[in-house]
């Protein structure tokens, strides 16, 4: 691995883990009493969704290091490159759970007034099979 390439890489990771620092505090601002009013639920429902976005970016940030630090015909994979993948898994683990309770929020809001109802589902054919 190049010195410049890895340095580039740390650099997108620092700046990367500065969006996710600035995107958790509104987590911490939700924290304490459930919300309740609509304002407050939509402002944790976008905090999780930076957190989401954040979390996503870290792991693919992550993933490209720790191909950089592989060694090519290596019988077993260097400690930095083990711990840069786990590290991209837990970064991914997190975008996904924080998209889940973004849309539990959603789900438990419920339809606004600005948004169309959803009309009846997918209809069934007659060429369906049926389970």
């Amino acid at each position: 691995m190049t010195g410049r390439a890895a340095s580039s890489g740390w650099r997108d990771l620092d700046a990367t883990a500065r969006a996710m620092a600035r995107a958790t505090e509104g987590l911490e601002e939700s924290a304490g009493p459930p919300a309740v009013a609509p304002d407050e639920l939509a402002a944790a429902q976008e905090a999780l969704l930076l957190v989401t976005a954040a979390g996503n970016k870290l792991a693919r940030q992550l993933d490209l290091l720790a191909n950089r630090y592989s060694g090519a015909g290596l019988v077993q994979p260097s400690e930095v490159q083990v711990a840069l993948d786990q590290a991209a898994a837990a970064a991914e683990d997190l975008g996904n759970c924080t998209k889940v309770a973004a849309q539990a929020i959603e789900d438990e809001r419920g339809p606004r007034d600005d948004e169309p109802t959803a009309g009846p589902g997918p209809q069934r054919t007659g060429e369906q099979d049926e389970r």
